[in-house]
């Protein structure tokens, strides 16, 4: 898994459940379960055994269905090295800004926008306190804006670097509503599973 695939894993699960038929859904999870272990939203993440085990279930267009779905999360625009992605969904959207409004946390994305840092070099460049660094790097490892970019040895010992899934997040308030668009470089984008079916 890398990329944006757990960023969207929660809010693309939700959309292939909505609009599966029922039957079919049913067939999904339990082959999903039963070959691999994994719910809707893990196998996003490792969208291969996704796509197999719905084939294997369904009569449907698989890439058709793919694409309706991840439409109904993000836009995808491609330009020369990179990809705007324009968030759709509306729990998504609401994620991210509850994770951008907190101060620590817009602090330590700061760091990670342009650089690979290991966990102690974000907290030495962030300046955040040591005790709600580690927490709001979980939180953000684990909604997945920031992800594993590499190991390096210091000390004998391999530690992870670190790097947010954006180079830079938009956030506009305009009458309609509120609009995020990420820039994500190409090398990020490249490592997707759940896009590389339309891309």
């Amino acid at each position: 898994m890398a990329g944006m695939d757990r960023l969207i894993s929660t809010s693309l699960s939700d959309v292939i459940k909505k609009k599966l038929a029922p039957d079919d859904l049913k067939k999904l999870e339990r082959e999903l379960f039963l070959k691999h272990g994994m719910s809707i939203k893990l196998s996003v993440e490792h969208f291969q055994k996704f796509g197999k085990t719905l084939k294997y279930v369904s009569r449907i267009n698989e890439k058709k269905f793919v694409n309706e779905c991840i439409n109904e999360v993000i836009k995808i625009k491609k330009n020369e090295n990179t990809y705007n992605v324009k968030i759709i969904d509306q729990k998504l959207i609401d994620l991210i800004l509850e994770l951008c409004g907190d101060s620590e946390t817009r602090k330590i994305l700061g760091c990670i926008f342009d650089s690979d840092l290991t966990i102690p070099q974000i907290l030495h460049k962030s300046k955040v306190p040591k005790t709600s660094a580690y927490r709001k790097i979980e939180n953000l490892i684990i909604n997945g804006l920031i992800l594993e970019s590499g190991k390096v040895v210091s000390e004998s010992k391999k530690i992870s670097k670190f790097k947010c899934v954006f180079d830079e997040i938009k956030i506009e308030m305009k009458k309609e509503g509120i609009m995020i668009q990420g820039v994500v470089n190409k090398k990020i984008f490249d490592k997707n599973t759940s896009t590389s079916i339309s891309y």
